[in-house]
């Protein structure tokens, strides 16, 4: 037994070895924030501008990418968000474009993501961004 009544281990931390401890996981931790921050968005598809006509869309490798106004370009997930089934369609419905999920025949403006009708009541989740180098279209996540 020591002075403080607490055995001695032979494990002995001093306050300087824990500060130094803690100083190095924070700038562990710190350093992994700001690698993760700085990364840029992993490119999920790409499409041709030509390919995708003003005021529709199109489906391309898991994504809706559409093309609302000349040069202006969203894209939305067809992974649906009421039960998860796979929208495959866009047609034409009212005067707008819509993406439709077979599965429980929820429909989605292809413009927003915005539930147009169905069971679903979330909209489409959103790309993290769209953007157009040249003549192609570049959709992260």
């Amino acid at each position: 037994m020591t002075a403080s009544g607490f055995e001695n281990s032979g494990h002995f931390c001093s306050r300087r070895g824990f500060l130094k401890g803690v100083a190095l996981a924070t700038a562990a931790t710190a350093s992994g924030a700001l690698l993760a921050a700085c990364a840029g968005d992993e490119v999920v598809a790409k499409a041709a501008k030509a390919d995708i006509p003003v005021g529709g869309a199109v489906i391309i490798d898991k994504w809706v990418i559409a093309q609302p106004k000349e040069g202006e370009f969203t894209a939305f997930s067809t992974t649906c968000p009421h039960a998860a089934g796979e929208i495959d369609r866009i047609e034409e419905a009212d005067g707008r474009t819509i993406a439709i999920c077979p599965k429980h025949d929820s429909h989605f403006d292809v413009t927003t993501g915005d539930v147009v009708s169905g069971p679903a009541r979330e909209p489409m989740r959103a790309a993290s961004s769209v953007t157009t180098i040249g003549d192609q279209v570049e959709v992260s996540d």
